[in-house]
């Protein structure tokens, strides 16, 4: 999978967490999206880390019987979102680098 392609599936993904319904309920439907849409094998080894660590928090705010505090809940959200955005940024980063680089005919390996 591709950098705009992951990250066109990453805006996607924010979107589902913004829906107006439940935080285990959006954490639900994003975890099947993701398991759906962002396979494992087909993401760049570079990040497979960030990858996992969405999908742990995914699978924490899923569960409908956790008993977390109302402030430690809407912070693992928080967080959810910000490395979703993190994410997004370096892989834009890449792609923006990249562009440049073909832009100007400079290839490297």
């Amino acid at each position: 999978m591709n950098n705009e392609t992951l990250m066109m599936k990453l805006r996607e993904l924010l979107v589902l967490l913004m829906q107006s319904r439940s935080l285990s309920e959006k954490s639900a439907d994003a975890m099947r999206y993701c398991r759906e849409q962002m396979v494992e094998k087909t993401l760049p080894v570079n990040i497979y880390g960030e990858y996992r660590e969405i999908i742990e928090h995914l699978s924490e705010l899923a569960e409908e019987n956790n008993h977390i505090a109302p402030d430690d809940l809407l912070r693992s959200g928080g967080d959810l979102l910000l490395s979703i955005l993190l994410l997004y940024e370096r892989l834009a980063g890449e792609v923006a680098v990249n562009q440049y680089l073909n832009q100007n005919g400079v290839h490297y390996f």
